[in-house]
C-alpha cells in the first residue's frame, strides 16, 4: 500500500475563485487508487495552503506521502511548481507526478519539477504510476473509451471536510465535436464525444442526495451534447423523483433551446441555472471565435429559458482582435436589456493547447509567460484595438456594472469577488501598467 497525495494548487484569486470546485481529475483517479488498497488524500490549496512559502513549510500530510500527485491547470502551474520544488527540498523520497491540462501541452517544462509527467487522461496509467517507482520522465497515457467502468467518485478522499464543495460535482461525458479557438478542451479530450450510462450517471446523483447535497453541478463542457442521452438522463432523474430532492445546473451552447422537448425536461428535472457560452455579442468576434451561433440565437435562448423558469448564467469574452473600447459597455447592456440572472466576463487568454496561443505566439502578441495570470482575469496579449491596459480596465468595468443594479445577494458575490480580486493582483495590474504606461 503507498501514502498517496493529491494537491490542486491555488492561483491568484479570479472570477472563477468564488465557488472552489474539486477538480474531478483528482477525485477520479484519487478513487481508483482507493479501491487498489491505497491510503489517497485530496488537498485542495485553495480552500487551505499546503505550503508556506515565507516559513518554506509543508502542510505534515504531504511529508509522509509515498507519491504527490498534481493536478495542474496553467492558471495553477507556477504554484503548483513552487509546491513540488519545496518537496523536493524537504521530502525528497517523494515520488512527484503531474498531469493536466498544462503539463499535456508544457510536458517538458513541468517535468523539470516532477518525476513523472502523464499526459492526457490518467485513469488507465494512475495505477502504473504509483505503485512502478522506476516510472518516470513523460507518458502518453491512452484515452479512455469506457466512461462508466470507472468508479464513482469518492468525496470522501477530499481533506477539507469543514469546507466542502457548495454544489456536488458530477462529470457524465469527455470530449467536444467544436473547435472554439480559445479551448483546449478538443485537443486534449478528443472531438469524439464519450458519455457515462445513464443509468450509472443516476446512481451518482442517488449518492449525492443521500450524502446531503440539495445542489448538483454538471462539470461536461456540453451537457446536451447528445441530445437523446440527456433526455434519458433528465427522464430518469424525473421518474425516480430526484427533482424533488435536489436542483441542478450545467453548462451548454445556446442551440440547447432549438429542442422544446429537451428544455421541457430540463425544467420538469428542476433545471436551476443554465450556464451558456454567449461568448460575445459582436457578430465579428463570434466568428473569430468560431462560435456557430449569432445574436439572435442569443437572444432566443435566454427568452427560451427564462420562460421555462430556468435562471440564465452569460458568459462573456472580451479581447477579440474585432472587439473596441465601446464592446465592454454594449455587452452589459445588453445583458440588462435580456434581464440576465448573471454574468461571468472573462478577458480572452491563449492557453497552451488551443489553435489562439499558436496564433498569438506566432504573431508575437504575447508579451509575459508567467502562467499564474492565464486565468480569465488577467490580459497577456496585446489587443487589436486598445491597449492592453484599456482591456484589463474594461474588463473590471463589466464586473462593476453589471452587478451595481442587481439583487443583493449578487450584488454582495461580485462584491466580493471584486475586492479579492483587486486584493490578490494589486502587484499584477501596476506591473502591467508600468510596461505600458503612455
Amino acid at each position: 500500500m503507498a501514502v498517496v497525495a493529491f494537491v490542486e494548487p491555488s492561483c491568484a484569486f479570479n472570477s472563477y475563485g468564488y465557488f472552489r470546485f474539486p477538480l474531478m481529475g483528482s477525485l477520479c483517479l484519487g478513487t481508483i487508487l482507493k479501491e487498489a488498497g491505497h491510503e489517497v488524500s485530496v488537498f485542495r490549496d485553495n480552500v487551505r495552503s499546503v505550503y508556506d512559502k515565507g516559513k518554506d513549510r509543508l502542510n505534515e500530510a504531504l511529508t509522509r506521502a509515498d507519491v504527490v500527485a498534481f493536478s495542474i491547470m496553467t492558471s495553477t502551474a507556477e504554484r503548483g511548481y513552487q509546491i513540488a520544488d519545496a518537496i523536493r527540498r524537504i521530502a525528497p523520497k517523494i515520488k512527484i507526478v503531474m498531469g493536466g491540462p498544462h503539463p499535456t501541452y508544457m510536458a517538458e517544462e513541468a517535468l523539470q519539477h516532477a518525476d513523472l509527467v502523464v499526459k492526457g487522461e490518467g485513469e488507465e496509467i494512475i495505477l502504473d504510476a504509483v505503485e512502478n517507482r522506476n516510472l518516470s520522465g513523460i507518458i502518453q497515457a491512452p484515452q479512455v473509451d469506457n466512461l462508466s467502468k470507472y468508479p464513482i467518485p469518492d468525496l470522501s478522499i477530499l481533506t477539507d471536510k469543514k469546507r466542502p464543495p457548495r454544489q456536488a460535482p458530477i462529470s457524465t461525458s469527455r470530449g467536444c465535436p467544436y473547435d472554439c479557438i480559445f479551448c483546449t478542451v478538443s485537443s486534449t479530450f478528443g472531438r469524439k464525444c464519450r458519455f457515462r450510462e445513464p443509468d450509472n450517471v443516476l446512481e451518482e446523483i442517488k449518492i449525492r442526495i443521500s450524502e446531503g447535497f440539495k445542489k448538483l453541478f454538471f462539470y461536461d463542457d456540453n451537457f446536451a451534447i447528445s441530445r437523446e442521452r440527456t433526455k434519458t438522463l433528465l427522464k430518469g432523474i424525473i421518474d425516480n423523483g430526484l427533482n424533488k430532492k435536489m436542483t441542478w445546473s450545467a453548462e451548454a451552447r445556446t442551440d440547447i433551446v432549438k429542442d422544446d422537448e429537451l428544455v421541457d425536461l430540463m425544467a420538469r428535472a428542476n433545471c436551476e441555472t443554465m450556464l451558456i457560452g454567449f461568448e460575445s455579442i459582436n457578430p465579428e468576434a463570434l466568428l473569430e471565435y468560431n462560435k456557430k451561433q449569432g445574436l439572435e440565437d442569443i437572444k432566443k435562448c435566454i427568452k427560451k429559458l427564462h420562460d421555462n423558469n430556468i435562471k440564465v448564467h452569460g458568459m462573456f469574452v472580451l479581447g477579440s482582435d474585432s472587439d473596441d473600447l465601446n464592446t465592454a459597455k454594449d455587452t452589459v447592456k445588453f445583458c440588462h436589456e435580456m434581464k440576465m440572472d448573471s454574468v461571468q466576463f472573462s478577458v480572452l487568454h491563449p492557453l497552451p493547447g488551443s489553435r489562439l496561443f499558436d496564433i498569438l505566439e506566432a504573431e508575437k502578441r504575447i508579451f509575459t509567460k508567467k502562467w499564474s495570470l492565464y486565468d480569465g482575469s488577467h490580459v497577456v496579449f496585446k489587443p487589436m484595438k486598445m491597449t492592453p491596459v484599456e482591456l484589463q480596465e474594461k474588463f473590471i468595468w463589466a464586473w462593476k456594472n453589471f452587478y451595481s443594479f442587481r439583487k443583493p445577494v449578487y450584488f454582495a458575490i461580485s462584491r466580493y469577488v471584486l475586492s479579492n480580486w483587486a486584493k490578490s493582483n494589486k502587484g499584477a495590474i501596476a506591473e502591467l501598467k508600468a510596461r505600458f504606461k503612455k
